[in-house]
């Protein structure tokens, strides 16, 4: 876990090849991936991948997903290859947040454009506080996202 969250992926890998189980979970209920997530080293994130034992779509702390982690993280090529291996990005953690929140809360421009190019969530949806993406991005003060978002019909 902690090769993978330092992005040491020549680590893992071997670690992995001595039988390493990477779906183990830290005491806040986030595994291998989630963590590697977190650093965006996408080498680490496919080392974590290639035994076949994590859920892409694993629930960490708050239920929250690898994928969303990444998106939090401003980790946008990571975003896009766990969306290609079959990120679901229509989940939702337990306070409501989509994928699209998290991309807003993290503020990176570029994560949220591919977010939104999936057409798959909806940028107005609420989480249980009450806020959208927009507002999200707003509460964290990323202004051309906020810009970016109401330029495509956000609330």
């Amino acid at each position: 876990m902690i090769a993978a969250y330092k992005g040491r992926s020549e680590v893992v890998k071997h670690l992995v090849r001595k039988g390493a189980d990477v779906s183990l979970k830290d005491d806040n209920g986030n595994n291998t991936l989630h963590l590697a997530c977190v650093t965006g080293n996408v080498e680490t994130v496919k080392c974590v991948l290639s035994p076949k034992v994590v859920d892409i779509n694993s629930r960490g702390e708050g239920s929250v997903t690898p994928v969303m982690e990444a998106a939090r993280w401003r980790h946008r090529e990571v975003v896009e290859f766990l969306v290609s291996e079959g990120a679901d990005v229509s989940l939702v953690d337990v306070a409501g947040n989509n994928i699209l929140h998290w991309a807003c809360r993290g503020g990176d421009v570029e994560t949220v454009e591919f977010v939104l190019s999936l057409n798959k969530v909806d940028m107005n949806a609420k989480n249980r506080s009450g806020r959208t993406a927009a507002g999200e991005a707003r509460a964290y003060g990323h202004q051309r996202v906020v810009e970016l978002l109401v330029s495509r019909g956000a609330q």
